[in-house]
């Protein structure tokens, strides 16, 4: 077993240090799953076949011991390097986090993170590989439960007879054991209902899949339907040992009376044939580990595989023969690295968070170097963690003696660790609300460079002699329009429509795209308000307006097409827009041509008499953490935050070459907004020109309005639609 844990381990440390070496090794995590199901399971039933009972507060006390020291002693040592290393920018997440963890809900903040395409934009936290941690321990409170309940109504009276006439009389002799019969069902029951809600959720492509609990309990469900199936029987079922065989494979064969003389021999579950199936699974891991990527649907039917192998190599118990692994899998390196595999697994990823953009940034794969030193202050750090806090929290005398004192002492430690969890919160919020003061007096006399606003060349990060930066950069993801559900979500079926400005205006113009169209609210909602016109929305995020079909949608994560359609002809049976501007990010993959799919739609507004205004997307800062973080870190120069104009613009970005198959559209361009000299900076007179990794603040989009209302009544007057 402990070379298993061994193999998952080394699958998801390698996984998360250089992905490109182990695409798949995310499966790592999947052993876990079966093998803890096994564990857990086995513990369960030779409580019940002992006692006839489960005492439950007793096994919550042995989890606590087990799991919650190293779990807390992470969490704590995260918060505080958090406080340390971390700007402000990154400490309210970082809480949020941490409370997760504490309290074992990690799994679900992620499933929520995972579809809410605001919270996608965060960075990765030291403490997110606990959602694994977290589907466990929600395990350990109502797999118990199910267990200790067959235990209960196998104990009353007349329970046997009742189960053999709901069996029938094929079945009767089969299960002499009522406990083993009712436990086998709700087991059954559970692992089936949970794969396949993970089959169909999973095909949705809905991102929550991943880490939702119901869609992983199957896997540990597996691992204790796999203790079940290998528990000792009673009775006729126990066998005498004399059927030939051996190893758990065969006991468990004879159990079930599939080991007949006539069908089979001793040889066919023999040490050789148990190292060929031993073999086999560890082979279905190993194809899953380097077969998989980022891109396979998973769990659902996908995580069959590695589950399906960790099965199997546990079953196979211990080999012999010339293809059995044992020498190998019981070398002491191997035995050490499953020994600490728990703690190894705690403390891999905040090396990874805290070390990794010291060293190598957050790229695809790392380099070699790198490698070799996080692995080994990972290994370090699981080596201290597992000898000084795993096995002398397990051995504490006082603690082992009485379940009630463990229980009482987890519960009070949680209770310590979710205090300390909140403090980078209440921390950020004082250095906030301090900002926040500095802010108000810059906004009350702002100085005439203030941000995009000056003619000419772009103005300096910081200008009248203040270095306060608009917004505050821990609150710059909530700077950008509020406009609830004017703004779809990605998977929406529909472009709401929402209108906006004068009822009668002279004109009226749509705004439409994805979430970098909504980019263009403010200027545009200025600019209708400013000359009279009515303003309607169609806006939706991670949804261009093209016929084109985004990659996101083949991938179950988006619905644009149909959305496109209707709005297209919702705009054309209104019979009142004269002008539509659109923008898109220019990041997004297509199938098929991207260009083209632009064109077709601006050609049908065109040939209607609507003229179509496209917006050359936005440049994105240059620096692998979001902007606000690293203006935080760089607040005397922000310079290193900015990006050189060349590379600061997506090169898929298909607006020019769609205006080029479509040359009725004025396409208009505002990189001199954004760049000056070569270079786009991230802070322009004050003002915090994104608030992520490539969304433009509202302040910045104000700034910007009075120039965006020049250019864009230039060419309605071009176009002649005068006002």
């Amino acid at each position: 077993m402990q070379a298993l844990r061994a193999l998952a381990v080394l699958l998801v440390v390698f996984y998360h240090f250089t992905p490109g070496l182990v695409p798949g090794g995310f499966v790592g995590v999947d052993v876990f799953f079966v093998i803890s199901g096994f564990l857990i399971t086995g513990h369960l039933l030779r409580e019940a076949r002992a006692t006839g009972r489960i005492d439950l507060p007793a096994f919550w006390a042995g989890r606590v011991r087990r799991i919650l020291p190293a779990a807390l002693a992470t969490v704590a040592a995260v918060v505080a390097a958090t406080l340390l290393l971390e700007p402000e920018t990154q400490w309210g997440q970082a809480s949020r986090q941490a409370l997760a963890s504490v309290f074992s809900v990690q799994n679900w903040v992620l499933a929520a993170d995972a579809v809410d395409y605001l919270a996608a934009e965060h960075q990765p936290t030291a403490l997110q590989h606990f959602w694994s941690l977290g589907v466990e321990e929600q395990f350990y409170l109502f797999w118990p439960l199910l267990a200790a309940g067959a235990a209960a109504l196998a104990a009353r009276p007349g329970a046997l007879a009742v189960l053999r006439a709901a069996l029938g009389d094929r079945l009767r002799t089969r299960f002499r054991d009522p406990f083993r019969a009712l436990v086998g069902a709700l087991f059954g029951a559970v692992a089936a209902a949970s794969l396949g809600w993970s089959i169909h959720l999973t095909g949705t492509g809905d991102p929550a899949a991943y880490f939702a609990t119901p869609t992983r309990v199957w896997e540990l469900a597996a691992g204790g339907l796999l203790a079940l199936g290998m528990a000792p029987g009673q009775g006729a079922e126990q066998g005498d040992g004399k059927s030939g065989g051996s190893g758990t494979g065969s006991r468990w064969l004879r159990r079930h009376r599939l080991w007949h003389p006539g069908l089979w021999r001793p040889w066919l579950w023999s040490g050789p044939a148990r190292a060929v199936v031993a073999l086999a699974g560890f082979a279905a891991v190993a194809a899953a580990a380097f077969g998989y990527d980022a891109a396979t649907p998973f769990p659902g039917s996908a995580a069959a595989l590695p589950v399906a192998g960790t099965a199997a190599v546990i079953a196979a118990g211990r080999t012999s023969g010339p293809l059995a692994l044992n020498r190998l899998l019981g070398l002491a390196p191997v035995q050490w690295m499953g020994e600490v595999s728990y703690s190894l697994y705690l403390w891999h990823w905040p090396v990874r968070v805290f070390l990794g953009p010291r060293i190598t940034g957050w790229g695809p794969a790392a380099h070699g170097g790198a490698v070799l030193l996080l692995l080994p202050a990972a290994l370090l750090l699981a080596a201290a963690s597992h000898r000084f806090i795993e096995v002398p929290a397990r051995r504490f005398a006082p603690l082992a003696a009485s379940r009630w004192r463990t229980l009482a002492a987890g519960t009070a430690a949680v209770v310590l660790a979710a205090a300390l969890a909140a403090v980078p919160a209440v921390w950020q919020e004082a250095v906030v609300a301090a900002q926040q003061g500095a802010v108000g007096q810059l906004l009350a006399e702002p100085p005439p460079d203030f941000g995009a606003s000056a003619a000419g060349p772009l103005p300096p990060a910081y200008v009248g002699g203040s270095r306060t930066v608009v917004p505050v950069p821990a609150r710059a993801e909530q700077d950008r329009p509020r406009l609830g559900p004017c703004i779809q979500a990605a998977d929406s079926g529909e472009r709401r429509e929402c209108e906006f400005g004068a009822a009668d205006g002279a004109l009226t113009v749509a705004l439409i795209g994805d979430s970098h169209a909504v980019q263009w609210y403010e200027p545009m909602l200025r600019t209708a308000e400013r000359n009279g016109w009515g303003l309607v929305t169609y806006l939706k995020n991670s949804c261009p307006f093209t016929a084109a079909t985004r990659t996101l949608e083949l991938q179950g994560r988006a619905e644009c097409a149909r959305p496109n359609r209707l709005a297209l002809e919702r705009i054309l049976e209104r019979g009142d827009i004269d002008a539509v501007v659109t923008s898109y990010w220019g990041g997004a993959e297509f199938a098929g041509s991207a260009a083209e799919g632009f064109a077709a739609y601006w050609e049908r507004l065109e040939d209607a008499g609507i003229k179509v205004y496209p917006i050359v997307d936005t440049p994105r800062p240059g620096h692998a953490a979001p902007a606000p973080d690293c203006v935080v870190k760089h607040a005397p120069d922000p310079r290193p935050c900015g990006a050189a104009e060349g590379r600061a613009f997506e090169r898929a970005d298909a607006t020019r070459r769609a205006a080029g198959l479509e040359p009725r559209v004025e396409v208009l361009d505002f990189r001199d907004r954004f760049c000056s000299d070569g270079f786009c900076p991230a802070v322009v007179g004050n003002v915090l020109v994104y608030r992520d990794h490539h969304h433009v603040t509202d302040t910045y989009m104000r700034t910007l309005a009075p120039e965006f209302a020049d250019r864009l009544g230039s060419a309605l007057r071009a176009d002649g639609l005068d006002w």
